[in-house]
């Protein structure tokens, strides 16, 4: 089942979460929040690997990178990032290097490496 909201759409297929952000999409700590309680009732309580497109990220504030890194992280086994844009790769980096997630994360170039990261938390 899919679902949409106005910063991003979910599906769960293979035993993980693809989540693709909107394109142009700024995100604060408020708009961070959002997302996150969004993905928790989508979940209904499972945990799931995540393969996040975060191509459609055009900027987001540090309070909001701290959020999804520590509390937004919840019910999340692990998360791979697939970045193929420069600002993109450059936000993702930023956001693993700076902001210790506590679930393990890496940034993918593409979908297929993304999942190949990810088989190992299925």
């Amino acid at each position: 089942m899919k679902a949409e909201n106005a910063y991003a759409s979910f599906e769960i297929k293979e035993g993980v979460l693809f989540f693709i952000y909107k394109e142009g999409i700024d995100i604060d700590l408020a708009t961070a929040r959002k997302i996150v309680s969004f993905r928790l009732n989508y979940q209904k309580g499972k945990k799931y690997p995540v393969l996040c497109n975060v191509n459609g990220i055009r900027s987001i504030d540090v309070n909001a990178r701290r959020f999804l890194a520590t509390e937004g992280s919840v019910l999340i086994k692990a998360v791979a990032l697939v970045s193929d844009t420069p600002l993109s790769l450059i936000l993702s980096e930023i956001f693993i290097k700076g902001n210790s997630p506590t679930v393990p994360a890496r940034v993918c170039i593409n979908e297929k490496e993304g999942m190949d990261y990810l088989s190992e938390f299925l």
